[in-house]
């Protein structure tokens, strides 16, 4: 056994589960009974909710998408309000990137502000263009998926002891997060509305209120097209659904880390339910085809999802670092001091909860080999230490393209990285002017 290769050790869970099937014949394989049906509802049916609420802001284009949905009707058509949509807000997006880059280039100095701005407007379509591109496939990763996590819907293995069912605990953290990222989208319009309101109190334009507040909030869009109402709200609009899009780029990743972690618990209190039992040796077969299943879907899905956790790492340190550079000014009105320091601190909470979410899919991976350990030397034999092998030796965390691996270590090198930036600035941070009372337009 010693001398078996990687692949002979750990072969795929399809050679050895059933013959290569079609996705119709693999997706017919799942219980048929109403109770298996009820005990744990799938990924795919998990993140409808989900998946519903990024279409209202034109992302993940997809249709067929609905309660008891089959993952292989899933489609995008080029057709589609959904995708007309998706493609309008995209291409607005693209028009004020080429509006910001020639106002600019044009700019007499070019500093953080303006590169935030740059990067901020750049990320939101990279965003887009992604997830559309997920949308197109998305058929085929909810179909294996689908096809990966059944064993784990089935009688032998039960929900997670004392949490909420897994569609509940998926839409919550969700939605709170994304309520919490409204309220500070409010807040920043406020503080917007406010901060107009004292401008043109110093600086009494003859212009309306609105388009002196479009110039203020846009005004590279104004550089190159004359006001008008309609132009003015579609800006904020647009601005609206990129806000939604950055920070639901973090709330879709966590919600796809719960799926992942939560079989894996479900793995480990299976084990655990044996309780040091001899077993024969068919159930540790059994056992262990089930988590290199589980290690073939974190492969998988890191495959499809690394790029887009590398990106939101960089997004989120990026504009943490920003707003603690900003954090040295002082605001001119108070709802700007509120709104400022609310955003920074959500900013942090929701970078470190999606950090702590992906991360908990290694630690839920490593608890099996402690449970394993527990059972006598006498119930071992080759299945069994072919699965604690399994365990102790598979690496299952997403990463960044692989330049890192989400674990819990990250989360503090992060944390580190974040303090030391802030102490530098303490030395270094030149005061930033304030533009409220600014006449000169």
């Amino acid at each position: 056994m010693h001398n078996m290769t990687p692949v002979e050790r750990f072969p795929s869970v399809r050679s050895l589960t059933r013959p290569p099937s079609t996705p119709s014949t693999a997706l017919a394989e799942e219980p048929s009974s109403r109770e298996d049906r009820n005990r744990e509802c799938s990924m795919h049916e998990a993140l409808a909710a989900v998946i519903f609420m990024g279409q209202l802001f034109s992302l993940m284009p997809i249709i067929g998408y609905g309660p008891g949905s089959d993952p292989r009707n899933v489609t995008m058509r080029f057709l589609s309000v959904r995708f007309v949509y998706g493609c309008v807000t995209l291409l607005i997006m693209l028009t004020l990137i080429g509006m910001l880059g020639a106002y600019t280039a044009e700019a007499s100095s070019f500093g953080v502000q303006q590169a935030s701005s740059l990067v901020y407007y750049a990320i939101i379509v990279f965003f887009m263009v992604e997830l559309m591109l997920l949308a197109r496939n998305w058929s085929q990763i909810m179909g294996r998926w689908y096809v990966d996590e059944l064993p784990f819907r089935s009688a032998s293995y039960r929900p997670p002891a004392r949490t909420l069912p897994f569609h509940r605990m998926v839409n919550l953290i969700a939605f709170s997060v994304m309520f919490f990222a409204f309220l500070e989208d409010t807040l920043n319009f406020c503080s917007a509305y406010k901060l107009n309101e004292l401008h043109i109190r110093y600086c009494p334009h003859r212009s309306g209120f609105w388009k002196n507040f479009f110039h203020r909030e846009h005004p590279y869009v104004l550089r190159a097209i004359p006001y008008h109402p309609v132009v003015g709200w579609t800006i904020e609009l647009t601005m609206r659904i990129a806000k939604f899009t950055w920070h639901y780029v973090d709330v879709f990743i966590i919600c796809l880390s719960l799926g992942l972690q939560r079989r894996f618990v479900q793995f480990n209190e299976r084990l655990e339910r044996l309780d040091g039992q001899p077993q024969s040796q068919s159930v540790w077969r059994g056992l262990r085809l089930d988590f290199v299943r589980l290690t073939e879907l974190v492969a998988f899905v890191d495959e499809r999802f690394s790029k887009l956790i590398l990106f939101s790492c960089a997004n989120d340190m990026f504009f943490i670092t920003v707003q603690l550079f900003n954090s040295f000014d002082l605001k001119p009105i108070t709802i700007t001091t509120v709104y400022f320091w609310y955003s920074l601190g959500f900013l942090i909470a929701r970078c470190f909860l999606m950090l702590f979410v992906v991360s908990s899919i290694s630690r839920a991976s490593e608890r099996p080999i402690e449970t394993l350990r527990r059972f006598p030397s006498s119930n071992w034999n080759l299945d069994l230490r072919r699965l604690c092998d399994a365990v102790a030796t598979s690496e299952n965390a997403l990463s960044g393209k692989r330049f890192f691996f989400v674990r819990r270590p990250l989360i503090l090198a992060m944390a580190g990285t974040i303090i030391t930036y802030e102490l530098v600035l303490l030395d270094q941070v030149k005061k930033i002017p304030d533009t409220t009372k600014d006449c000169t337009f």
